[in-house]
């Protein structure tokens, strides 16, 4: 009995918390819509190598939005990717992606607080999601990337499309290159309890302007 009284005070304490109202981040993207240059095939890619630029928050961004708790979005915002392409082989390509869990920003405190305790992302004990891919194709319109996700001390199989919405330069004259996409994923795959009103569903939404890393 005391077992089931603390689960639903815990169960309580969550859905209090992460559907409260108390603010709500905006975000800080400005994304470049002139002179993008469209993407016509995957060749454009050879030989490049891309990564996001970690001194200006403005240009990339990853958010995420719990299924049934509309207020309940926010965004990772330290986090680091790279997309690299063979000199030979387009389909060779790899993306690596580390998100620094501790950096969760929902505008809400308590509730950030709340997220990297042990009934969700447990920053102390995993303090990085890590995503490597395996194999990238490219369909008509679109990438499909598919890999591995290391969270809370499991590693799972992660497939999701994405898309590039062009070439462009930033103010500095470097080469950009415009992606997005959205992933979905079960966050009791990774270990966290199920509370039903809450909501297993985590949508990750991402939109970057990778510079054109030179040699």
């Amino acid at each position: 009995m005391k077992s089931i009284t603390s689960q639903l005070l815990t169960s309580l304490l969550i859905t209090t918390l992460l559907s409260s109202c108390w603010g709500e981040p905006e975000s800080k993207l400005k994304k470049t819509t002139e002179n993008i240059v469209k993407v016509e095939n995957f060749e454009s890619f050879l030989g490049t190598s891309w990564s996001n630029d970690k001194n200006d928050k403005s240009t990339s961004e990853i958010s995420f939005d719990i299924e049934g708790l509309k207020d309940t979005k926010g965004f990772f915002e330290d986090f680091d990717i790279l997309f690299k392409v063979s000199d030979n082989n387009p389909e060779d390509a790899k993306i690596k992606v580390s998100i620094n869990v501790n950096s969760i920003n929902t505008d809400n405190t308590v509730r950030d607080e709340a997220l990297m305790e042990k009934d969700f992302f447990h920053s102390e004990k995993f303090p990085v999601i890590e995503f490597y891919s395996k194999k990238i194709t490219r369909t008509d319109s679109n990438f499909v990337a598919k890999g591995n996700i290391n969270m809370m001390g499991k590693r799972n199989k992660l497939s999701f499309t994405f898309k590039n919405s062009g070439f462009s330069k930033n103010e500095k004259g470097e080469k950009l290159a415009i992606f997005e996409g959205k992933i979905s994923l079960n966050r009791t795959d990774f270990g966290m309890d199920h509370v039903a009103t809450v909501g297993d569903m985590v949508d990750i939404t991402f939109y970057c302007e990778l510079i054109e890393e030179t040699k």
